[in-house]
């Protein structure tokens, strides 16, 4: 069968038009006609039909990046199958690739590499708490969208930290990657991990502030593939402030450090982030505010002393754990414009208090009250509610059946109205994830377990979010004490990824 053409339905989605291309397959434009949005489809190439590693390479990355949700990784929304060829629709992004944009307008000034950086390093830390090694960070593979944001994609050649049952598609001695960025215990084929993409996301950064790969001398003779992986192997990590005097010396650093040739030399995400947070808050005081909504709780964010280059310590924090920021990093516009708002703020407090009674007694009915009109439950699903009585989320009946997870898994083997097992937990969180709902957490489940219509069998685990990346699971089995009909006595247990046979799964919704 032909690839498809301009009209041609795969599943909720219309085809629109070609692209591109790539090495794996061919990716096109496509309308959602559900939700009327765009999307991106891309479908594993008609060579590689017969080769059963790229089909699982191509299956398991729809599946990995579905399991992530962050604002800096490219979002998956489902898989499925054309032509005995697996496809994934994605997120259309609205952007350019930072190799596209060097090659064409030069390399980046200090301020946009450090924001590229800063966003590329937090999408590729939330793919490393999911378990995820890129394995091939590159300038091409980072998206600045139009709002300035980048995003991280194409996990084509990804590869789980711990695979558990996962078949291994590389064998140990395998080398994988873009040559320019690759780290080089990565070129030796040894065992990995989220290092490499510290290491290739330090290669990029140094592309970006200087034009060229960090080991490329301009000279075709001397840029052969082996030459190149050599330098990687042996020389030390050039310095972007030597090849291009414009650039931020700390940012050149942070380069420098992150290509470091032993893993444990090399900084941690958190590590990069903070520093790389620090540098733009220092070039770009009015990005605080905006990197203080988004950064983690657990990261204060270190501004620079504006009078003498030095980082405020981590005193600099108050008792709270807030950032103290002090006002002089601020222009005095933005003060004035902020004390305003304040006062805008106020007077229409003091207007709504003292308004009439009449509306106050329109107002809508507290969402805690009795008269709060009660959320409508989807079909299928439980309304779970909280101790005091207010509701708090929907839950499935009964576990999801193994035609709802071949519909959206083509492969799995198992079909039928019966509860899906032999279901891995990535598995089960991308199906709740393109499906509009997550996991349940384990206090979740334990509530959701108690209320009326909350289908269990016994025997039959199911698996929840674990936020330490623990597989566990929770079930129900009857004491012996227990009459035939009555709940059994709760009980939670952590499996090893590869015992699934008696492990299905729930999916929950917010309210």
């Amino acid at each position: 069968m032909p690839n498809p053409t301009p009209g041609t339905i795969l599943g909720a989605y219309r085809i629109e038009g070609l692209l591109g291309a790539g090495s794996m397959g061919e990716v096109y434009r496509a309308i959602d006609t559900g939700l009327n949005r765009r999307v991106a489809i891309k479908i594993l190439s008609e060579k590689h039909r017969d080769s059963q590693e790229l089909r699982q390479r191509f299956v398991r990355e729809g599946r990995a990046v579905a399991a992530i949700s962050h604002p800096n990784v490219v979002q998956v929304f489902a898989t499925g199958t054309f032509d005995d060829r697996p496809y994934i629709a994605m997120e259309l992004l609205d952007g350019t690739d930072l190799g596209s944009t060097v090659e064409k307008s030069g390399p980046l000034s200090s301020l946009d590499a450090a924001h590229a950086v800063l966003d590329a390093a937090q999408g590729l830390a939330a793919a490393s708490k999911a378990g995820l090694i890129h394995r091939d960070v590159k300038p091409s593979n980072l998206v600045r969208l139009a709002d300035g944001r980048v995003k991280v994609t194409d996990f084509g050649l990804a590869k789980p930290v711990d695979p558990g049952s996962e078949p291994a598609l590389t064998a140990m001695g395998v080398v994988v990657g873009t040559p320019d960025y690759i780290a080089p215990e990565q070129a030796r084929g040894e065992q990995i991990d989220e290092r490499v993409d510290i290491y290739a996301l330090g290669g990029t950064l140094y592309f970006l502030l200087t034009g060229i790969p960090p080991f490329r001398t301009g000279k075709p003779s001397e840029d052969k593939y082996l030459k190149v992986v050599a330098r990687h192997l042996r020389n030390p990590p050039p310095e972007a402030a030597v090849t291009n005097p414009s650039v931020d010396r700390a940012l050149s650093d942070l380069a420098r450090q992150m290509m470091a040739k032993k893993p444990m030399e090399r900084p941690s995400y958190g590590e990069a982030t903070q520093v790389s947070s620090e540098i733009l808050a220092r070039l770009d005081p009015s990005a605080v505010p905006q990197m203080m909504t988004t950064r983690e709780r657990s990261r204060p964010i270190v501004i620079p002393d504006s009078d003498n280059g030095a980082a405020l310590s981590s005193s600099a924090t108050t008792s709270d754990g807030a950032l103290d920021v002090p006002q002089r990093a601020f222009p005095a516009w933005l003060v004035m414009l902020t004390l305003a708002c304040v006062g805008l703020f106020v007077a229409g407090l003091v207007v709504y208090l003292m308004r009439d009674g009449k509306s106050a007694a329109t107002a809508p009915a507290d969402p805690g009250s009795a008269t709060a009109a009660a959320p409508v439950v989807p079909a299928g699903m439980l309304l779970v509610k909280r101790p005091n009585g207010t509701p708090w989320f929907f839950v499935d009946a009964k576990p999801v059946s193994a035609n709802a997870l071949h519909a959206l898994f083509a492969d799995h083997v198992q079909a039928g109205d019966d509860p899906v097992v032999m279901v891995s937990y990535d598995e089960a969180r991308s199906y709740a994830k393109s499906n509009g709902g997550r996991l349940l957490k384990s206090e979740e489940w334990d509530a959701a377990a108690q209320v009326r219509g909350f289908v269990t069998i016994d025997g039959l685990f199911e698996w929840v979010e674990s936020p330490e990346g623990k597989r566990l699971v929770r079930g129900t089995v009857r004491s012996e004490s227990a009459n035939v009909g009555e709940r059994g006595q709760t009980k939670s247990q952590t499996r090893p990824d590869k015992d699934q046979k008696d492990v299905s799964f729930r999916m929950a919704k917010d309210i």
